[in-house]
């Protein structure tokens, strides 16, 4: 595999380039950035002389993902990366221009629209980004769906663009009751936030239509997480503006980091296959986590092995859980976050024979590691990013409503 211009393998091989996200994808974790530097910056250059325009606006948001983003760096890549956070035409927190001129300096048929949280539906006012012809504030949404048409690729940074994240989180309030008492109909939730092509809900889709796809005929490439990890969006950036194509998930997610589950690769795995469990949250014997509500089984993401904090640590190695941020029906269907997973309705079997059934596969998909180990998970390249635990992709068991 070609390491974007490179022309050569991680071992001096010839190769070809289409798969430089997949090949950087299952380096080592804390590594990817700094064996890979080269080909990164020069995709990130391209970002800076002119040859590709990137646009990157916000909806509802807590800026998480931005600041993660933030913190991708190595030395070898710093300049290329300031460069980018700097020059990208557009971003309401980084960019030098404010007011009218940094609304100017957008490109209005970008090369990568990158959008960064929920975009409200029912209170379109709920977030808004200048001001339209008429001198009102101009909703998020119509730019979303101004810019989207005309952009070669359309990208979701964070669960809450990709899905609706916790912004789109049920409001539990009766709909039809308060109509009479406020003058206003309850949705889903406040203000109808939703993400861009999907939501968690199976009756629902994004803003844009399960049929969208983007100038390059992709549909909406999603990078979850609650925050999505700065590897995931720096390497899925330079492999689209290297001209390549990432291989996507039935979730539009990279496959290269959203093909595994937590659980497969957790360090804590050897504990859960012999029922070992921690008693509380924080609970420092380093026991498999899943009888305080992690959701390891349901999620699929590679930060077990890949880690945060420039390779250092992950979530599990102090003693928190998995909240099953990457998948499409956070939040609602993975809270409350600390009570075993099937209290909520998600497995089919008890936490206290966990262990045990996962020797002998469940139904649930809870033993899909064993019971791929057992056919050769692992030994075929193919095989291993098609395999996938018995569960919607939704972390609801086969044939279960989500």
């Amino acid at each position: 595999m070609k390491l974007a211009d490179t022309g050569r393998t991680a071992d001096g091989g010839p190769t070809t380039r289409r798969n430089f996200l997949k090949l950087v994808g299952a380096t080592t974790a804390g590594s990817v950035i700094t064996e890979y530097s080269t080909e990164v910056a020069s995709a990130l250059e391209q970002a800076t002389d002119g040859r590709k325009e990137v646009v990157w606006i916000q909806g509802q948001t807590c800026s998480a993902c931005t600041m993660s983003t933030l913190q991708g760096t190595s030395p070898s890549l710093e300049e290329a990366i300031s460069q980018f956070k700097l020059d990208v035409t557009f971003h309401p927190e980084l960019m030098a221009e404010t007011g009218e001129s940094a609304i100017d300096a957008m490109s209005k048929s970008p090369d990568i629209l990158m959008i960064e949280g929920a975009i409200p539906t029912k209170i379109p006012s709920a977030a808004t980004l200048g001001r339209d012809e008429n001198g009102h504030h101009k909703p998020v949404l119509d730019w979303v769906m101004e810019l989207a048409p005309d952009a070669e690729y359309v990208m979701g940074i964070g669960t809450c663009a990709c899905y609706g994240g916790w912004q789109s989180a049920e409001n539990g309030a009766p709909a039809v009751e308060d109509f009479e008492e406020k003058g206003v109909w309850m949705d889903a939730n406040v203000t109808g936030a939703k993400g861009l092509q999907y939501t968690h809900r199976a009756d629902d889709a994004g803003v844009l239509g399960p049929d969208f796809t983007a100038n390059s005929g992709l549909p909406v490439i999603n990078v979850p997480g609650c925050m999505t990890h700065p590897d995931y969006v720096l390497l899925t950036v330079a492999t689209l503006l290297n001209g390549h194509e990432p291989d996507l998930d039935e979730f539009s997610r990279p496959k290269a980091f959203y093909g595994p589950l937590v659980h497969d690769e957790c360090s804590r795995r050897g504990y859960f296959d012999r029922g070992e469990f921690v008693d509380h949250v924080g609970d420092g014997s380093g026991k498999c986590l899943y009888s305080v509500g992690c959701k390891g089984p349901y999620c699929h993401c590679d930060d077990s092995v890949r880690l945060w904090n420039d390779g250092t640590s992950v979530c599990r190695n102090v003693g928190a859980p998995c909240i099953g941020c990457m998948e499409p029906n956070f939040w609602d269907r993975m809270t409350p976050f600390y009570e075993p997973a099937e209290k909520q309705g998600l497995i089919l079997t008890d936490v206290g024979t966990a262990g045990k059934v996962a020797v002998g596969a469940t139904a649930a998909g809870i033993a899909g590691h064993a019971a791929r180990k057992a056919m050769g998970y692992g030994e075929d390249e193919e095989d291993e990013t098609d395999e996938r635990v018995e569960t919607d992709g939704c972390g609801c068991t086969s044939g279960e409503d989500t």
